[in-house]
């Protein structure tokens, strides 16, 4: 079987869709399915008519099987069998990129033969517009259990070498967008002594967020572009995971924490309610107040919050990147009919 794999973000070393991407794509080679990747590496504001002409181009030159496109990266173009991934619904973080991002993938979603959604939230919005189940299936993310486990090595390195050892660690992992509301954590760890936070990713709201931890006195601890691997040493090094997105497809970083023995705090979005079960807590949006109480409470039930890491670790192990490109493969026959 031969596929087409576009995206606008394509990479190991990524976070969210071109995580995804790398991932997948890498199973479904082990599984020995042929794929190309055709990716721009540039957000969709960055494109103009000429590129998507030359990936016309590109794709009529080859045969392929079926043409996979990710967050409405193959909306200029046609091929009789194209299946769309759809993570959320980006009109909700109201902005003018975002905007564009939802137009062309209410576009992509309306032509393909199928729709793959890595959440049950996500597939409900979908029929909250129009589409029809039958049209949509849940396949949720995987992790790499070999580089995200718990490995107490890395977490008294780099506790030593970052003077975190007597402080209540938190981290979270993401870009600095609005909607991810790394504020609220900030605004949370202002109120809890002995505490620091460790934040990895990039993006627009970087300079508010390191001005607001200035101000609130918050030990913030800032990273982008890094390895997987120095991802999972920051993971070991902390305490909890704090995810205050609003707005989520998945959550993969929650999925990556967990396979390193953390517990979980996040508000309520995409499919938290169940993925968290067992292992944390999931609040209400944008609820600060009962942030703090949450990460008081681990920092002070030590038993409780070793209790939650193993749960994490256990439940982390249901989720494998080989047992998601299984499910994309089972969809991508089923969709053009090949056996």
């Amino acid at each position: 079987m031969r596929i087409a794999f576009l995206s606008y973000g394509f990479g190991k070393e990524e976070l969210g869709l071109g995580r995804y991407g790398w991932h997948l794509v890498d199973e479904l080679r082990k599984l020995e399915v042929y794929v190309d990747v055709f990716t721009t590496q540039f957000h969709v504001k960055s494109l103009g008519p000429p590129v998507f002409y030359l990936k016309n181009a590109f794709l009529k030159q080859k045969k392929y099987d079926l043409v996979h496109s990710s967050e409405g990266a193959g909306v200029f173009l046609h091929h009789p069998c194209m299946i769309e991934t759809y993570h959320h619904n980006y009109k909700q973080t109201h902005d003018v990129n975002s905007l564009v991002f939802y137009v062309l993938e209410t576009l992509q979603c309306r032509k393909v033969k199928h729709i793959i959604v890595p959440s049950f939230t996500t597939k409900e919005s979908l029929v909250n517009h129009g589409f029809k189940e039958d049209k949509i299936t849940v396949i949720y993310h995987g992790v790499d259990h070999e580089i995200f486990r718990s490995y107490e090595a890395f977490r008294s390195f780099v506790r030593e070498k970052y003077g975190l050892k007597d402080l209540f660690v938190v981290i979270s992992v993401g870009r600095l967008v609005g909607h991810k509301r790394h504020t609220d954590i900030i605004e949370a760890l202002s109120k809890i002594p002995e505490t620091a936070l460790i934040l990895v990713g990039a993006g627009p709201e970087e300079e508010r967020i390191v001005a607001l931890a200035k101000e609130k006195k918050v030990r913030l601890l800032h990273f982008k572009n890094i390895s997987d691997e120095f991802l999972a040493s920051l993971y070991n090094a902390a305490d909890v995971y704090v995810h205050a997105s609003v707005l989520e497809g998945f959550g993969l970083t929650v999925l990556e924490a967990m396979a390193c023995g953390l517990p979980i705090i996040c508000y309520d979005a995409g499919d938290f309610k169940n993925i968290v079960l067992g292992v944390g807590v999931v609040l209400k949006p944008r609820d600060v107040e009962a942030m703090v109480h949450a990460i008081e409470f681990l920092k002070e039930k030590n038993g409780e919050q070793k209790a939650l890491s193993q749960a994490a670790l256990k439940k982390s192990k249901a989720f494998t990147w080989k047992k998601t490109a299984e499910e994309h493969l089972r969809v991508y026959r089923k969709v053009c009919d090949i056996t």
